[in-house]
């Protein structure tokens, strides 16, 4: 009868375990859409139309450098949102926090976000650039 009972209870744990990780790896959203996050620049990305992306920078604004986005090229082929800065989670003094834009693929082309960092009291800003590429939807038969 015991070595029954530490069956059941072992099996009733694996069970458990099993599920939780199940319910760990499930999609954060019920909608099915996945987020890119572009985290390092230069870089390159294809989109459909009506997919967006998240372009996330550290941003530590103790030290005076802003980030400014413009966008080059093909204009209507993607929307650019304003950076959003989210301040860090850390009680440290000083510490980074992100800024995010959402950009969305609205129509076939070819646009450049240049990504300026300029230094406290203006002067040459460093420029990144994502280059997006709005592809054409295709119709399979």
């Amino acid at each position: 009868m015991t070595y029954l009972l530490r069956s059941i209870t072992a099996l009733l744990a694996a069970v458990g375990l099993a599920i939780g990780a199940l319910a760990a790896a499930a999609p954060a959203h019920a909608d099915d859409h996945v987020t890119l996050t572009v985290t390092e620049l230069p870089g390159q990305v294809r989109l459909m139309p009506g997919e967006k992306i998240e372009l996330t920078l550290q941003t530590n604004r103790t030290t005076g450098y802003q980030w400014s986005a413009s966008t080059t090229g093909k204009k209507k082929a993607i929307k650019v949102s304003k950076g959003e800065y989210t301040p860090s989670a850390s009680v440290l003094a000083g510490a980074p926090g992100t800024t995010t834009w959402m950009i969305t693929a609205r129509k076939p082309g070819k646009a450049k976000v240049k990504i300026a960092a300029t230094p406290p009291g203006g002067g040459d800003a460093d420029i990144s650039t994502l280059t997006v590429i709005v592809m054409k939807e295709t119709c399979e038969d």
